[in-house]
C-alpha cells in the first residue's frame, strides 16, 4: 500500500500528531465513537494511523500519549498479525475489479458479534471501504446501526464519497489532508535519502507515501522510459499498440498519474507557465519541445481522456485497449 502500513514499532507521524492527541483525550474520557471514517487522498497516512489506533484500543498498558506499549501480550498478537480481536474486511488478492464482496463483511459481522476472547476490545477494519459493492455495504449497515458496546469500526478510504450515504452517516468522519510541504519534505529527506524531495513530492501530488515510493530508482527509470516512449509515440518513431503492451508491466494508476502530468505540463508552459510549476521539472527541455509541437486542442482532449480511465482503472475495463486507444490518438493527431 502507498498510505502507510502499520509497523512493528508504533508510531504516529509528525503530521497527524495533532490529530492523535484530540482523539486520544476522546478515547481517555471514554467518547470514542462506535465507528470513523478515515479518509483522505492515497499517501497521507491513514492506514498508518488506523493500525497505531487500532493497536493502542487493543492494548491494555498505552502510554502516556495512549500510544501501545509494544510489550504486553496483546501487542505482540497484533504485530504477529494474529491478534484474535482484530478483524479486516479487505479485496481478495486474485480478484479482478478488487472489490469487497458481501460473504467478507458478513463473515467480519458473524464474528464481531461474538464474545472477545480477551474480554476487552474489538476493532473491525474495512480497507478501501470505498471498494465494498452495494450488498456489502448494506450488510455493514446493521453493524453501523447497532455496534456491539465494545466494538469500534474503522473505514479507510481515499474515495469516500463513492460510499453510500447511509454508510457515510452512520461514522464520524476524520480528515488526513496532505501535509504542509516543508513537513513532507523534511520527512522525506529524513525516510528517502533523495536528493530532491521536492520532485518527490510534485510527482506524488504532495502526498509523502506516493512520493516515498517514487524515490525508489527503479521507479524513476521506468518513469523515464516510459515519458520517452510516449515522445516516441507522439514522434510517429514508436507503435502505439507495442508500447501498449510494454505499458501493461507498469501499475496503471501510477502510469496514468505520469500521462496526466506530462499532459499538464505541456498545457502549463504553452500558457507561459515557469518550471517552478511544473510536475516534472527534471525533465523541463523535453517539455518545452513538446509545448512547441503539441496542439494545445488535443493535449486537453488526451487529458479528459486519461482521467477518465483513470476513475475505471479497478474496473473490469480491458488494460491494454485502453491503452491502445489513448496512444493511437496520441499518435494520429501530431
Amino acid at each position: 500500500m502507498t498510505d502507510g502500513a502499520a509497523t512493528s514499532v508504533p508510531t504516529i507521524l509528525p503530521w497527524q500528531q495533532s490529530l492523535w492527541e484530540r482523539l486520544w483525550q476522546v478515547r481517555r474520557s471514554d467518547r470514542l465513537p462506535h465507528a470513523l471514517l478515515l479518509r483522505g487522498p492515497l499517501g497521507t497516512g491513514k492506514r498508518l494511523f488506523a493500525g497505531v489506533l487500532a493497536q493502542a484500543v487493543l492494548c491494555g498498558k498505552n502510554d502516556d500519549q495512549g500510544l501501545p506499549c509494544g510489550r504486553c501480550q496483546s501487542c505482540r498478537l497484533f504485530e504477529a498479525g494474529s491478534h484474535p480481536e482484530y478483524l479486516l474486511g479487505e479485496p481478495e488478492e486474485d480478484a479482478k475489479t478488487r472489490e469487497i464482496k458481501v460473504d467478507t463483511i458478513r463473515e467480519l459481522t458473524s464474528r464481531e458479534v461474538l464474545t472477545t476472547q480477551t474480554g476487552g476490545r474489538k476493532v473491525i477494519v474495512v480497507d478501501p471501504a470505498h471498494r465494498m459493492t452495494l450488498a456489502a455495504a448494506n450488510s455493514l449497515l446493521k453493524t453501523l446501526e447497532e455496534p456491539g458496546a465494545k466494538t469500534l469500526l474503522l473505514l479507510i478510504s481515499e474515495e469516500a464519497y463513492r460510499l453510500p450515504a447511509t454508510v457515510r452517516s452512520r461514522c464520524q468522519s476524520i480528515d488526513f489532508p496532505l501535509p504542509p510541504p516543508e513537513c513532507a519534505r523534511s520527512w522525506l529527506r529524513q525516510n528517502s535519502g533523495f536528493a530532491d524531495p521536492d520532485l518527490l513530492l510534485g510527482l506524488a501530488g504532495g502526498a509523502p507515501f506516493v512520493a516515498l515510493q517514487y524515490a525508489d530508482p527503479e521507479i524513476q527509470s521506468a518513469r523515464n522510459l516510459a515519458l520517452e516512449e510516449f515522445v516516441r509515440v507522439f514522434q510517429g518513431e514508436q507503435d502505439p499498440v507495442a508500447i501498449a503492451e510494454r505499458w501493461l508491466e507498469i501499475d496503471r494508476v501510477r502510469l496514468l498519474d505520469w500521462m496526466a502530468g506530462w499532459l499538464l505540463d505541456v498545457l502549463r508552459l504553452q500558457i507561459g507557465s515557469s518550471s517552478q510549476n511544473l510536475i516534472n521539472p527534471d525533465q523541463e527541455n523535453l517539455f518545452q519541445g513538446l509545448a512547441k509541437q503539441v496542439d494545445s486542442k488535443l493535449a486537453y482532449r488526451l487529458l479528459d481522456q486519461v482521467l477518465a480511465a483513470k476513475s475505471v482503472a479497478d474496473s473490469t475495463v480491458n488494460p491494454q485497449l485502453m491503452l491502445e486507444g489513448l496512444l493511437i490518438d496520441w499518435a494520429e493527431e501530431r
